[in-house]
């Protein structure tokens, strides 16, 4: 006789595995901007578009930050809390502590 607990506990190794393998697969779109005073960041995006929540991998500086989606009224806005991207088509910019660190970024082709 077969334990039913087992098999629930095989389907949900089976839903979680499956679900780690789509977050792998999320489209990755890697957009490298130049701000003001020539100072260049890429940003990683990864989720948009496809409903699910969206992250943004920020590298300045040598410094890789990773921000996750948060609400915006127009264009997109990424923060960890204490760093937040926005961007709205080829532009963004960058605040810190509430004060803005990169300006007048725009997407290089």
């Amino acid at each position: 006789m077969r334990n039913p607990t087992s098999g629930r506990l095989f389907a949900a190794v089976l839903a979680a595995l499956f679900l780690l393998s789509a977050c792998a697969m999320l489209p990755r779109e890697t957009v490298r901007y130049r701000c003001a005073g020539a100072v260049e960041m890429a940003v990683v995006y990864s989720g948009r578009a496809t409903g699910m929540e969206g992250k943004a991998e920020l590298v300045w500086e040598g410094h890789s930050f990773t921000l996750k989606q948060a609400v915006s009224g127009s264009g997109a806005r990424y923060t960890d809390g204490a760093l937040t991207l926005v961007s709205k088509g080829d532009e963004a910019f960058v605040e810190k502590a509430g004060e803005i660190v990169l300006r007048d970024c725009n997407a290089k082709p």
